[in-house]
């Protein structure tokens, strides 16, 4: 029950995380804020966990772990609340009539590509008083908002796992957990989710649809990306219920349980007792071989793949002329689906050649490494030039 339990769990963060960043391109334009601001906001998110990381996982696994984890699956869905909140509180988004060239801006196209829609003029000049502001301060409610979804996904993972070690036997605690992190098909799940509510525009169900002149590919569409964060804040409150159903802790696999008066007896302990070891633990993680070539990996695989994954669907839109919905499609199809199969296959072959912790973390340390060198082979891709009438093309389409 726990393990169906933390995959559903694992696939409500997951699915929400995946569809805020295939959202980030959408959320850019609705605000009207800069790409550098946009990045700010996807890394609050790891701000908010860092804030509570630590503590969690050192007080956590001393508490009920199942109620803890309940709790982070209610906070993420508030913040996924915050994040949509925005949405009902500005006015009706509009869309310029008029493209005006902006100056440093990755957020628009200022000249008109071929495959754009032709509806508007494009101004030579740009007139005075009409300097590119922010659209609007609620952009700090998405931040705030994901923030808070951070610090609510905190106690899924390391909460969750050590759960599952504690009553499996050493042999089988790989196959288990990898079982459960095959719930990272919330990824794929949030990008497909993604794709879709980037078709639908942003008032959907506020306005009358067929007044709207603009299609998926012009640079001014925006996605109803409110509606795809309201339905993962759903996702992530229900699978926080089953949580508050599950005892402390579970007898050992293959034992009778035995555990119910040590689970007693630990939860008489003072806190004083439990914060004593607290600093001296620190001290010792930091000693720890194989936990500092852990740190590593994770550094060296958020930083190569994290960076892909949240801006791939602007890359895509803007340097293939793909709407949004495409782009997250594609990035969905191509990408994700490996990412489950890795985790599967990784626990099973753990499990078959017996493969201890140093060893698997030597094995992911230099995977991780080969992975992230991989990355660098992008900047030898050279792609044509998008076709931009009057500077690549004749306006009649011809190239110059």
């Amino acid at each position: 029950v726990f393990l169906l339990a933390s995959s559903f769990a694992y696939l409500a963060k997951s699915m929400s995380g995946a569809y805020l960043k295939s959202m980030l391109t959408q959320i850019e334009r609705r605000f009207n804020i800069p790409a550098s601001l946009v990045g700010i906001i996807n890394g609050s998110f790891e701000i908010g966990n860092l804030l509570t990381i630590t503590l969690v996982s050192y007080f956590g696994a001393k508490l009920h772990r199942p109620r803890l984890i309940a709790l982070g699956c209610t906070v993420m869905s508030f913040g996924c609340l915050l994040i949509s909140l925005p949405h009902f509180l500005m006015e009706r988004y509009q869309y310029e009539t008029i493209l005006l060239p902006l100056e440093n801006s990755l957020s628009s196209n200022s000249m008109c590509l071929i495959n754009q829609s032709q509806s508007s003029t494009h101004m030579e000049k740009q007139p005075a008083g009409c300097e590119q502001k922010f659209g609007s301060l609620m952009w700090l409610f998405v931040l705030i908002g994901n923030i808070i979804r951070g610090i609510g996904e905190t106690p899924i993972v390391p909460l969750g796992i050590s759960y599952v070690e504690d009553f499996s036997k050493a042999e089988n605690s790989p196959l288990y957990i990898g079982k459960s992190l095959t719930a990272v098909i919330g990824p794929f799940l949030g990008f497909m989710l993604g794709s879709y509510c980037a078709q639908l525009y942003v008032d959907q169900g506020f306005i009358d649809i067929e007044k709207v002149t603009i299609t998926l590919t012009d640079a001014r569409w925006v996605g109803a990306w409110w509606l795809g964060i309201l339905i993962c804040g759903s996702v992530s409150f229900l699978a926080g219920i089953p949580f508050c159903f599950l005892p402390k802790s579970l007898s050992k696999e293959g034992q009778t349980s035995d555990t119910e008066l040590s689970s007693e007896n630990q939860s008489k302990q003072k806190m004083d007792e439990i914060t004593k070891d607290f600093i001296p633990f620190l001290r010792s993680l930091f000693y720890n071989p194989v936990y500092m070539l852990f740190v590593c990996i994770t550094v060296i695989q958020f930083s190569a793949f994290n960076g892909m994954i949240s801006f791939m669907p602007k890359y895509v839109e803007q340097q293939y002329g793909k709407s949004a919905s495409e782009a997250i499609f594609l990035i969905a199809v191509y990408n994700l689906p490996v990412i489950c199969i890795g985790y599967f296959l990784g626990s099973l072959l753990m499990k078959k050649f017996k493969v201890n912790t140093v060893q698997a973390a030597n094995i992911a340390f230099w995977i991780s490494l080969i992975e992230y060198l991989i990355y660098f082979a992008a900047y030898f891709t050279v792609c044509e030039n998008s076709p931009v009438a009057g500077l690549t093309v004749s306006y009649e389409g011809y190239v110059l």
